[in-house]
């Protein structure tokens, strides 16, 4: 039984771990310049340009840039 509360401790570690992450929405990203920029250094620096996280703080940052360039708020 020992053995078997070992693993179930385990499981739910590592369970309680994965959801410590929060995503955040490309809205988020645009309002908050330091956490976007925060999130796409993680990003570069760990390789991980598909997370949801990235893609989200990705896209931000196109609108952020487009709104820069054009002075227009809707990429379409």
């Amino acid at each position: 039984m020992g053995r078997w509360v070992k693993r179930s401790l385990v499981v739910v570690g590592v369970l309680a771990l994965s959801g410590c992450n929060k995503t955040y929405t490309p809205a988020d990203f645009m309002k908050d310049a330091t956490l976007r920029n925060r999130i796409l250094t993680q990003c570069t620096e760990q390789h991980d340009l598909q997370s949801k996280n990235c893609l989200n703080a990705q896209e931000a940052q196109k609108k952020v840039d487009f709104e820069k360039q054009t002075g227009k708020t809707d990429m379409n």
